[in-house]
């Protein structure tokens, strides 16, 4: 069906990656319940997410936020757990 992850500090930061929905049970509302299930996992913490389907995150009531800094040690991807 589809499959999301969280990742945590226990504390008060959290990360959702790696949401998604089998393309013939997309827009069922599968993403939708995905997401409000990890959300729960993590009250009062601040949830983070990269993404480019704004629009669906948004209509659960994700908000962009006006910074966001990364960094890439070495060369992306390459770091051995990809062989």
């Amino acid at each position: 069906m589809g499959m999301a992850r969280i990742l945590s500090d226990g504390v008060c930061n959290a990360y959702m990656l790696d949401v998604w929905t089998a393309a013939p049970l997309r827009r069922r509302g599968v993403g939708s319940q995905l997401v409000h299930y990890l959300r729960d996992q993590v009250p009062g913490q601040h949830i983070g997410l990269q993404t480019e389907t704004k629009a669906f995150y948004e209509s659960l009531g994700f908000r962009e936020q006006p910074l966001f800094m990364s960094t890439v040690v070495g060369d992306w991807l390459d770091n051995g757990a990809n062989d």
